[in-house]
Formats: C-alpha cells, sequence, structure tokens
C-alpha cells in the first residue's frame, strides 16, 4: 500500500511537472492573460491539421485575414506581428497609426495627430491643447 501511495505523489509530481512547463511555454488555457495570442498561428483547429511531436501545420479558411501573422511567447518574452488588409478597408483607416515602448517605468507612445486630435499637448496628465 505504501507502494501504491508512492506511485500516486510520483504521478502527480510528474503532472504538476508538465503542467508548470506548459505555463511556462506559454501552452496552458488558463494563461490567457496575454494581449498578443492569435489563433490565426495556431495550427490546431485547421483544415488539414498535422502534428509530429512539436511541429504542427494546417490550412487556414481565411486566406488575407491575416495575410501574414507571427507569435513567440516563451516565460516572460512575447513578441506578435500582423499583416491583416481587412483592417484598411476604408480611406480613413490608413491613417489609423501607433507605436509604444515600455521600459520598467516609463512608457513612450507616438500616436497620429490627425487622428489623435483630443489629445496634442498634455503637461504632468493635465491637457493644455487639443480639439
Amino acid at each position: 500500500q505504501a507502494s501504491a501511495s508512492g506511485e500516486t505523489s510520483s504521478a502527480t509530481g510528474t503532472a504538476v511537472a508538465g503542467q508548470l512547463l506548459r505555463v511556462a511555454m506559454g501552452n496552458s488555457s488558463s494563461s490567457s492573460s496575454s494581449s498578443y495570442t492569435s489563433s490565426a498561428t495556431e495550427s490546431h483547429g485547421k483544415s488539414y491539421h498535422t502534428k509530429c511531436i512539436f511541429f504542427g501545420c494546417g490550412l487556414s479558411d481565411n486566406m488575407c485575414e491575416p495575410a501574414l501573422a507571427s507569435d513567440v511567447r516563451c516565460c516572460c518574452f512575447e513578441a506578435a506581428v500582423k499583416v491583416d488588409p481587412s483592417q484598411c478597408k476604408d480611406a480613413h483607416q490608413l491613417c489609423i497609426a501607433r507605436a509604444g515602448v515600455k521600459v520598467g517605468p516609463v512608457v513612450v507612445d507616438a500616436t497620429n495627430p490627425f487622428v489623435d486630435k483630443h489629445e496634442l499637448i498634455v503637461v504632468a496628465e493635465n491637457k493644455v491643447a487639443g480639439c
């Protein structure tokens, strides 16, 4: 009976270790706190899904939504890029743009002043100029 208990704790330890590894690699369904996750880059659920150990592939039904997508997630590092022509159906959408970066407590971003007219000049959280 002690042997059965030891095997159970060993199996439980293995299951916990596997779950921690999936969370660390970003493969757990409970780790949905990412803002970069996209089903466009997951082969699971696509037509002709094929997988061998860690490498999977499939065919998406949407040819150009997005036309190109890439994402990487490993432990605390995440990156994502997407080219989606469906976001530029109207002429006014061509001007919508922004870029941002955060290092430690400092956050810097650049926006299009023709689109984001409501905050043209802000000093210490007080709006000085804007439409």
